[in-house]
């Protein structure tokens, strides 16, 4: 038998080892996102990776269901779920476990999820994410909140050229309802709407047509295109849900132009289960988003908005995690010194010689720039 042939395949399509170097990276960046989430009254909350596949299925998972892995409980004989996201999570624990808490409730998170299907944000089916909740406010200042404080976030961890990109996917919902676009019409305008089709559209509805003509010559710099905005004429639902967008638009303009802000308004991809303004953050010319949240109704119908974090997506921008060189070599015959725990709580990385090899041999393999020689520490 071949070498070839008798190699196993040691992990499923989707999954990896993480070694060192991304490992600490990420958890470097996740350390200070957690630390960020918290300074603006955001408390950690830390779901379990396994739940009941009827409580994953909520309004938000039946998106989901398609990309979830569940498995027979040989326990219980009930289904269970990986979860496929951490946003359902902390909005049945704010319902069930925070009832009684005041209104909103600030919650953060940072784990890992899972995903049946191929992401279309990466390769892997399982990644990390973390992110932030605010559950119990339907104000627009609630979105604004979650906005900046995503924004801020990824500047305060070293992010540069941020970009963020504002949609109101549930727009496009209302504009059918105002105009009373048959049911069984929707799913195919929306295929069409998606590929910007915008020709084949106008055999559909002229005053369609025409709305969507607007919004699509509105899409691009939002400060270039807020006046245009404002002009379009919209049924009573439609007109609701763009207003709340201009009001979150007209502080974001005024208060925070420091940051880069585009709109889309008839983008739809990714936020199928959203109710209200959504957004994506793109960071030095990225293709992908490392940042995504926005307004959405949990399980219980309580109004929530939220912004996740795709810590796989970090990476592209930091290839290896900057560390100051402290690593000590310890010499077999120092190995008991009682000295050396000491050096461990001033932060020095020590690496014992534990099989009395040559230091010289050790300290380099190890890269080790100093040594402890008669009880001082020494440059190599």
């Amino acid at each position: 038998m071949s070498l070839k042939s008798s190699k196993k395949k040691l992990l499923p399509i989707g999954f990896r080892d993480i070694l060192t170097n991304e490992a600490n990276l990420q958890l470097n960046y996740a350390n200070q996102l957690i630390k960020s989430f918290n300074r603006w009254g955001y408390n950690l909350i830390e779901p379990p990776l396994i739940e009941y596949e009827k409580t994953l299925s909520d309004i938000k998972n039946d998106k989901l269901s398609s990309k979830t892995f569940t498995f027979l409980d040989p326990l219980t004989k009930e289904n269970l779920s990986l979860r496929p996201d951490i946003t359902t999570q902390l909005a049945r624990i704010a319902s069930d476990r925070l009832f009684d808490l005041p209104k909103p409730i600030r919650l953060c998170y940072y784990g890992d999820v899972f995903r049946a299907d191929k992401p279309k944000l990466s390769d892997d089916r399982q990644f990390k994410q973390a992110g932030v909740e605010l559950i119990g406010s339907d104000s627009f200042f609630a979105d604004i909140e979650i906005i900046i404080l995503s924004l801020e976030s990824l500047s305060q961890i070293g992010f540069k050229e941020i970009s963020l990109d504002l949609n109101i996917p549930i727009i496009i919902e209302k504009i059918f309802h105002d105009l009373n676009i048959d049911k069984n019409k929707k799913n195919e305008l929306k295929k069409l709407i998606a590929k910007k089709d915008i020709k084949t559209l106008s055999n559909f509805d002229k005053s369609l047509y025409k709305i969507l003509i607007q919004l699509i010559e509105a899409s691009g710099p939002l400060k270039k295109n807020i006046k245009k905005i404002k002009k379009i004429k919209l049924g009573i639902n439609a007109q609701k849900e763009m207003q709340n967008f201009i009001n979150i638009s007209n502080i974001l303009l005024k208060k925070f132009n420091k940051y880069n802000f585009s709109i889309d308004l008839l983008e739809q991809r990714g936020f199928e289960y959203h109710s209200g303004v959504t957004f994506s953050i793109f960071c030095i010319n990225s293709k992908k988003e490392v940042c995504r949240g926005g307004r959405y109704f949990t399980s219980e119908n309580e109004h929530a908005v939220g912004s996740t974090f795709f810590l796989n997506q970090f990476f592209q921008f930091n290839k290896k995690v900057k560390e100051k060189n402290n690593k000590i070599l310890i010499p077999f015959k120092n190995l008991l010194d009682k000295n050396i725990s000491k050096l461990r709580k001033k932060g020095w990385i020590t690496i014992q010689n534990i099989d009395n090899k040559l230091n010289d041999e050790i300290a380099k393999s190890y890269d080790c720039k100093f040594i402890l020689k008669g009880g001082k520490i020494k440059k190599i």
